[in-house]
């Protein structure tokens, strides 16, 4: 309990710290961190009218909601794993010169994911909320406790997938080619029932269901239970998986 006492003390840092990452990053444009709403929506626009031309959306409003929040919550998933995957790598230096536990850097770089989400939902429920106003007031209703469980899916997945990463030198390579063929099969900008007899396909990604957990409770499907029981286990896991890391901290140190 001293290690997860030690995470607290040092979380304004850390939540400091990835500001300043994502700010530094778009600090020489004109719009800085809007650019990930804006990103977010063109890709939405492009993709939402291709994907809902060719399966015969006749529901627009909807469909934009659920392609939209579809879109948000795979981009975050499908970045945080891959930037898991060279995360000990990129940190190297700094853990080897600081004694640092190594669930710092893996909090920090998703504390980065946490605002970049939180800056794509604001523009995605100021656009859909216009023609689906009806999306506010499911955020207040349960939506929060969705993307509540989609980030900390992020979080243990990323303390999984860091140390692995470390070791096997060849996932880093292999992550982003099954992210792919996971978002191109999985229902997010379309329905899976489009697909008819296919329809199984979609069920294949495990990943997707994180998907589902952020979006349903937008689409008026919010299951309290079932997504208070997933956030239990999720926050049980993360303790875990923290505690873990700081006892292998030498040997994780030792593969990179």
């Amino acid at each position: 309990m001293a290690g997860l006492r030690a995470y607290r003390q040092i979380l304004p840092a850390m939540a400091y710290a990835a500001w300043l990452r994502l700010t530094m990053q778009f600090s020489r444009t004109l719009l800085g961190t809007a650019w990930l709403g804006c990103s977010t929506l063109l890709t939405l626009l492009v993709l939402g009218s291709i994907y809902g031309t060719l399966t015969r959306v006749t529901d627009w409003p909807a469909y934009w909601v659920y392609a939209g929040m579809g879109l948000m919550s795979w981009s975050t998933l499908s970045n945080s794993i891959t930037a898991s995957c060279t995360l000990m790598e990129r940190a190297r230096e700094r853990l080897l010169n600081q004694p640092l536990p190594l669930g710092v850097v893996v909090l920090e770089e998703w504390l980065t994911a946490v605002l970049g989400l939180l800056s794509v939902l604001v523009m995605l429920l100021v656009v859909l909320g216009w023609s689906e106003p009806v999306i506010w007031w499911r955020l207040l209703q349960g939506g929060w406790l969705g993307l509540a469980n989609l980030m900390l899916g992020c979080l243990w997945l990323s303390l999984c997938i860091s140390p692995a990463a470390a070791a096997i030198a060849d996932l880093p390579q292999l992550m982003p080619i099954l992210l792919q063929i996971g978002f191109l099969a999985s229902p997010i900008l379309f329905f899976a029932n489009s697909l008819g007899r296919l329809a199984w396909l979609t069920r294949l990604n495990p990943l997707y269901g994180w998907v589902r957990l952020a979006r349903d409770p937008f689409l008026g499907h919010m299951a309290w239970g079932f997504q208070l029981g997933i956030a239990v286990t999720q926050l049980l896991l993360v303790v875990l998986l923290l505690r873990w890391l700081d006892r292998q901290r030498m040997a994780i140190l030792r593969w990179l």
